[in-house]
């Protein structure tokens, strides 16, 4: 999952920081060294696509299908 962080300047306008690991851990923490070299004031990290799911629906769902199958049985 990739993320992105936010952190603010001097005249409290927000900046993105891309290109972060792909862990939560490891975002969290190369934003923070990222923002401290260049002066900003780190404020959170989020995952740049929430979540979603790609592909087509028969696959997108199959683990859900195959679940409701199994309780109704």
């Amino acid at each position: 999952m990739k993320f992105y962080g936010i952190a603010t300047n001097n005249n409290n306008q927000n900046v993105v920081i891309d290109n972060l690991p792909t862990n939560y851990i490891g975002a969290v923490n190369a934003a923070k060294q990222l923002a401290t070299k260049k002066g900003l004031t780190f404020q959170y990290v989020k995952p740049a696509e929430n979540g979603r799911k790609e592909g087509s629906v028969l696959t997108k769902f199959k683990k859900q299908r195959t679940q409701r199958k199994s309780n109704k049985r």
